[in-house]
């Protein structure tokens, strides 16, 4: 997987678009645009690979999200900020400088570089888990709905953000599968829906081809590169 991450470079990306790699069976992800870096989860991931990164999210404090000996780490080397639930910013809080950690509450945004991260509502049994929109400099919108079940609020937040890329639980969180992924397309509506979070991607597009079948969607590996929109280079 570090040749993969290590060849995803910025520079290599043109206007409008944005690149994402999945990084674990979890729901740990790079995102990058040409000026900005963005890495949520990073779980059981290589940190030398991570190097070109802005911001750290973390979804909330389960063993899967968060590894508070990574995120300590990375954020020391490259001096990135980091943002969290309150349940993650607790842990995290005597380890990270004050003006480098920000707890995200439903509801707050934030600003790295040029780019926008909004914290929005998760259905997943955990403190205060939260999902996160990510808009890049030029006005792409990665929705990273971490382990979240589908709930109802999901199409707001679909309309909302004009959603470009909706990346799906289909598996391992409680009650989550390729059928519940696919209903979080359906309602939010993305232009791409990405499967990720556990396994069963063909399970997911079949469901998906039954209950929304407009909605685009493309299954990656672990490690894998996907540079959205597709087709353009």
């Amino acid at each position: 997987m570090t040749g993969a991450l290590m060849a995803f470079e910025r520079n290599s990306l043109g206007r409008g678009q944005i690149a994402i790699t999945w990084l674990n069976k979890y729901s740990g992800v790079l995102m990058k645009s040409p000026h900005v870096g963005v890495v949520v989860d990073p779980v059981e991931v290589d940190e030398s690979a991570l190097t070109d990164v802005d911001a750290i999210l973390i979804t909330h404090e389960h063993y899967d999200h968060l590894d508070e000996g990574t995120v300590i780490d990375l954020q020391s080397k490259i001096n990135c900020q980091v943002i969290c639930d309150k349940a993650s910013y607790d842990r995290l809080s005597a380890a990270i400088p004050a003006g480098k950690l920000s707890a995200a509450n439903v509801g707050d945004g934030f600003q790295i570089k040029d780019a926008t991260i909004h914290a929005e509502k998760s259905s997943h049994p955990a403190e205060a888990p939260v999902t996160y929109v990510i808009t890049s400099e030029d006005g792409v919108t990665l929705y990273h709905t971490s382990d979240s079940l589908p709930f109802k609020e999901m199409a707001d937040i679909g309309k909302k953000y004009d959603v470009d890329v909706c990346l799906c639980t289909i598996g391992i969180a409680p009650k989550a599968t390729p059928k519940t992924g696919a209903e979080i397309a359906a309602l939010v509506k993305p232009k791409l829906a990405v499967p990720y979070h556990g396994e069963g991607q063909k399970e997911f597009l079949t469901a998906l081809g039954k209950i929304a079948p407009k909605i685009e969607s493309r299954v990656i590996r672990q490690g894998e590169v996907l540079v959205y929109p597709l087709g353009k280079t």
